[in-house]
């Protein structure tokens, strides 16, 4: 996920979208930061804010962005399994 929010921040950064660059940057940070699978929680939760932020994504930052949130459902789904449970 952090390649792609890199891109993210890039593409972003190159149409002129300080506040999508910011925004992308930060949920990047919170990401390198964590040490424990539960510390995904807050860089997760602020990336599900990307709908609601009013920010005009370009459709090359749309399909990069959901890729990303792809990736954090399926590492949420995965985390929050029960251990307990057979595959």
């Amino acid at each position: 996920m952090v390649p792609l929010l890199e891109q993210l921040s890039e593409l972003a950064e190159a149409e002129g979208q300080v506040d999508q660059v910011f925004f992308f940057r930060s949920i990047q940070s919170g990401l390198l930061a964590c040490t424990d699978p539960d510390d995904l929680a807050g860089p997760f939760m602020e990336l599900s804010t990307a709908a609601f932020r009013g920010h005009l994504y370009s459709p090359a930052v749309t399909f990069l962005l959901d890729q990303v949130l792809s990736i954090a459902q399926t590492l949420s789904m995965t985390l929050s399994a029960d251990g307990a449970e057979e595959h």
